[in-house]
């Protein structure tokens, strides 16, 4: 018995070694992003958006974006669309610094978001992504993550606002319930929700919404909707959304294909201009693609 338990522990020391050899090899490759040796003090307030002749790409051999420039006033509202792999997450994570540009620059209210630092920037700007990533604490602490010197009453507000209250006061230990990890224990709508009452909380000058109402019931979206236009009022958004019938009110709307603007308009005047948004919008309101 003794000599098995030994043969199973150099075993287990073994296979130990060969998993710490595989997270030291993630642990010691440089950071993507790095911090400025010098940071400026953030100067973001009003919103001004402008990526002026951004090159990036993944690999070297394709550039998802090549000389690329888009200008976003204080305050405007503008959707993006596109096919799938047309550049949409990665215009959101050159702006929140998941990455960084190769070549270009991209600026807020005309400070260049490389000479602050990350923390500093995403301070700045709201983000709720497609999936929604929630810890392993309490709803609570969930929701107050974005803005942790809240009061209660604002943290229970912004649930209320987000239409997550209610399924937050059925549980059996209400706000203090575990989530699980990565919120495993919530439906896909119920994260969504918990995701928006953390932007409503922040309140911060620039919105990313990535699919933000994708995992919804057509009720709840309608109700959560009309929160987010409220909530849009006098901020900078950029909004991600394959149902494009969620963008028809925003100032403008932009088409993205393979990394370039092809179109830029209202939805009235990209109807009109019958290219690819027109086909988009056929093919959802109407169940076919026009040729």
């Amino acid at each position: 018995q003794s000599t098995w338990e030994i043969g199973r522990a150099m075993r287990d020391f073994f296979r130990a070694l060969a998993d710490a050899t595989e997270m030291v090899e993630i642990l010691e490759r440089p950071k993507e992003v790095q911090d400025v040796a010098d940071p400026e003090e953030c100067k973001i307030s009003k919103g001004k958006v402008e990526f002026t002749n951004v090159q990036f790409g993944y690999v070297e051999e394709k550039n998802v974006f090549d000389n690329f420039s888009l200008k976003i006033k204080p305050g405007e509202n503008v959707g993006v669309v596109g096919h799938s792999g047309g550049g949409k997450s990665t215009l959101f994570k050159l702006l929140l610094r998941f990455v960084d540009v190769q070549s270009g620059g991209i600026t807020i209210d005309d400070q260049d978001i490389r000479n602050i630092t990350p923390d500093f920037l995403r301070q700045n700007i709201s983000y709720v992504p497609q999936e929604p990533v929630l810890f392993l604490r309490s709803l609570y602490e969930n929701i107050s993550y974005a803005n942790q010197g809240a009061p209660e009453e604002a943290v229970y507000q912004a649930a209320r606002s987000a239409h997550a209250h209610d399924f937050i006061d059925e549980l059996p230990q209400g706000y203090e319930t575990l989530v699980g990890e990565r919120g495993i224990k919530l439906s896909g709508g119920e994260r969504q929700r918990v995701a928006i009452a953390r932007v409503i909380l922040k309140n911060a000058p620039i919105l990313l919404l990535d699919e933000a109402t994708s995992s919804l019931d057509s009720v709840s979206e309608k109700y959560i909707q009309e929160q987010l236009k409220e909530l849009m009022q006098q901020k900078t958004t950029l909004a991600i959304a394959h149902r494009i019938s969620t963008l028809t009110q925003m100032d403008r709307i932009i088409v993205l294909d393979k990394g370039k603007i092809v179109e830029d308009g209202s939805h009235e005047s990209l109807l009109k201009a019958k290219g690819v948004y027109a086909n988009l919008w056929s093919h959802q309101s109407e169940g076919f693609l026009i040729d």
